[in-house]
Order: structure tokens, then C-alpha cells, then sequence
């Protein structure tokens, strides 16, 4: 080819050619290469790291269940206990109040005054003595 007095070359001698274009892609390539082992190594530790992780965590939540069932049922059984002493205490509260109501007419004053209950009672020995001497026969007419 010819132009302008000087026949065209190109620029074989500044790019190298196809073999330098080779080169440069084989290049490119290793980079590649190593960026990505070295990332799926590091993938690959940080999932070891995380998977080591999670078996230890799995493990004390496993034995942290396991307690707390341990836990439940002595709690469950301590209560079964308590509501059967609860029943048998309001029982006998329940009996010592029927029986309290039944002492309390008994007990409490019936409106008298002192003086009332002391003519009263000294009533009532007179009737026993007289009583007592009816008796004895002492007094038989």
C-alpha cells in the first residue's frame, strides 16, 4: 500500500502485537484469579468462624432448655404441693370458724350489765344450794 511517498507499517513496533494483547489478558486473568481465591478464602473462613459459632451458641441454648424444663417441672410440682396444702389450710380454717361461730353466742355479752350477771349468778347458787339441800332430805316436809 502506498500513500504520500511512505508505504504504511502500522504501529507493530509500540503495540507488540497479538502476543502483548495475550500477555495483557493472561494477566488480567491471574489478577482475576487471585482476587477471587483470596475472596472465597476468606468467604470460606468467615463461614467455618460463623458455623463454629453457631454450634456453640446451638449448644448452650440446647442446655439452657433442658435447665429450664428441669426448672418447669420441679416449679409445677412445687405448686401441685402448695395448692393441696393451700385446700387442706383453708379446710381447717374453714372448720375453726364454723366452730368459732359456734362458741361466739356463748362468749359474747348478751346486753347484761355487770350488775345484772352478778344478781343472776347469785341467784343461781341460791337455787343450787337449795336444791342441794332438797336433796340431802334436810328440808322434806
Amino acid at each position: 500500500m502506498q500513500t504520500f511517498g511512505a508505504t504504511y507499517q502500522g504501529q507493530q513496533d509500540e503495540a507488540g502485537g497479538v502476543l502483548a494483547m495475550l500477555e495483557v489478558i493472561l494477566s488480567d486473568f491471574s489478577t482475576l484469579k487471585a482476587d477471587t481465591e483470596s475472596a472465597e478464602n476468606l468467604a470460606q473462613q468467615t463461614y467455618n468462624d460463623f458455623m463454629a459459632e453457631s454450634k456453640k451458641d446451638k449448644a448452650v441454648k440446647s442446655r439452657k432448655i433442658e435447665l429450664n424444663k428441669a426448672d418447669q417441672t420441679s416449679a409445677e410440682a412445687k405448686m401441685r404441693d402448695d395448692i393441696a396444702d393451700l385446700k387442706f389450710t383453708q379446710d381447717k380454717l374453714l372448720a375453726a370458724n364454723r366452730y368459732f361461730d359456734k362458741l361466739k353466742p356463748q362468749c359474747l355479752d348478751n346486753g347484761m350489765t355487770y350488775e345484772e350477771r352478778t344478781k343472776a349468778r347469785q341467784e343461781e347458787i341460791q337455787s343450787l344450794k337449795e336444791a342441794l339441800r332438797i336433796l340431802e332430805g334436810s328440808d322434806i316436809a
